[in-house]
């Protein structure tokens, strides 16, 4: 493996490691046995910590690109000095002083200047879904708790949903999503084919176990895309695919609420709540401009309703709509901004027979429109739901941009062993 590459990987391998440390720490702290949550929050901050150090340890054997302006890398570092640009004008002390803000940052520069190995990448992903399925089981069989107890029923085969390597069912569902994406891909290519199928049939049962609807209509997008990949008439027309997939994802709670209606199902017409939600915020929209409210004003208590479930939720359940409270317009538009250059470059991976970057694009901006996937949380806010730190969805969010700059034009021209 060259320098460069294990730069990034031994990043990666670490926050893994730290991703499963952090989990299984909070998981003890709900027995109340064990781990102190005192202690929950020592993990977080020294894995962090941690992290940083070996990311600024890169820094220091940059490459002479490190700082260099490229669309996409600065589409993905725009959402995170936006933040930071409005947490300064609100004086968001704790946010910033926090050390994730700067190892977010630093991790995106060091992703997009130092190409990942695609079997790193491969064996990684599958790792993630090996461990995830370790822990669901052990939650099954109620050896460890669940991180966040949340019944659905007539959907689930067990009481509570198993939260795996994340911290809510919800995430878990999204983060298998993308490492099915990812062995489908390596497995079409004939790629560790025997570990890759398995993968496949555990990525498959989390997001089952999950219990949440829209991992499943990922999951049958992106099966079918992956099948349909080298075709031809794709590769001549993937263009209209590069339109048509978001169209389709962007339309789909629409579509949703309207069936939802016809049919009389409240919890479809509501997305389960959410539309309550975001109508809450946007009934408020002249309060978030032009800078919004900065990250610990966000969302305080009762903010949206006195009801237990909404007064707790610090957040909207919509990526969009949190960034336009929390960032104002700027917020919004950079992350509109981040899908439109995205599904860009994606649709040219297709161009060349790959829809694996688009398959991982269109898994965040559907998480993004029904969740918080990319940098919600940040440690030590006071009264908020932000101990999590990075460790709920970024590292995703680093697999993410590691496919998008391994699968850039000019990348794909390297012959497969460099790859």
């Amino acid at each position: 493996m060259r320098l460069k590459d294990l730069k990034i990987a031994a990043i990666l391998w670490t926050f893994l490691f730290m991703q499963v440390a952090v989990t299984l720490t909070f998981l003890a702290t709900r027995s109340e046995r064990f781990i102190s949550f005192t202690g929950y929050l020592q993990s977080v901050k020294y894995s962090t910590i941690l992290l940083l150090i070996l990311s600024i340890f890169v820094l220091v054997f940059k490459s002479k690109d490190f700082w260099k302006f490229e669309i996409l890398k600065y589409s993905f570092a725009a959402q995170i000095l936006i933040l930071y640009f409005t947490m300064l004008i609100h004086t968001d002390i704790k946010a910033i002083n926090s050390p994730t803000i700067l190892l977010m940052l630093l991790t995106i520069f060091i992703v997009f200047t130092n190409n990942l190995n695609l079997k790193t990448l491969n064996l990684l992903s599958i790792s993630i879904s090996y461990l995830n399925i370790i822990i669901v089981l052990l939650q099954i069989l109620k050896f460890i708790p669940v991180a966040q107890d949340n019944i659905r029923i007539g959907l689930n085969v067990i009481s509570d949903r198993p939260t795996g390597l994340l911290f809510n069912a919800f995430a878990m569902g999204y983060a298998s999503v993308i490492t099915f994406a990812i062995s489908a891909y390596f497995m079409k290519s004939n790629k560790f084919k025997k570990l890759n199928l398995v993968s496949l049939v555990f990525s498959i049962t989390s997001v089952f176990l999950s219990a949440t609807r829209t991992p499943l209509v990922l999951v049958a997008i992106i099966g079918f895309m992956t099948i349909l990949q080298n075709n031809q008439l794709v590769k001549k027309y993937w263009k209209i695919v590069t339109f048509a997939v978001p169209g389709i994802i962007v339309l789909f709670p629409l579509g949703t609420v309207i069936f939802g209606n016809i049919i009389g199902n409240q919890d479809m017409a509501t997305l389960n709540g959410r539309t309550l939600l975001w109508d809450c915020v946007t009934s408020r929209w002249n309060q978030f401009i032009p800078f919004g409210v900065g990250v610990q004003g966000a969302f305080p208590q009762g903010f949206c309703s006195d009801d237990e479930w909404f007064s707790k939720l610090r957040h909207p359940e919509n990526m969009f709509l949190l960034n336009f409270v929390e960032s104002g317009i700027l917020g919004a538009i950079g992350l509109v901004l981040l899908f439109v250059v995205t599904f860009l470059y994606s649709g040219k991976a297709l161009k060349t027979g790959s829809f694996l970057p688009m398959a991982i694009t269109s898994t965040f901006l559907m998480s993004s429109i029904f969740y918080v996937p990319l940098f919600h949380y940040l440690p030590f806010l006071e009264n908020r739901t932000a101990d999590r730190g990075i460790y709920n969805f970024f590292l995703f969010t680093i697999l993410w941009m590691a496919i998008m700059n391994a699968f850039r034009p000019e990348n794909i021209k390297l012959s497969p062993k460099k790859r």
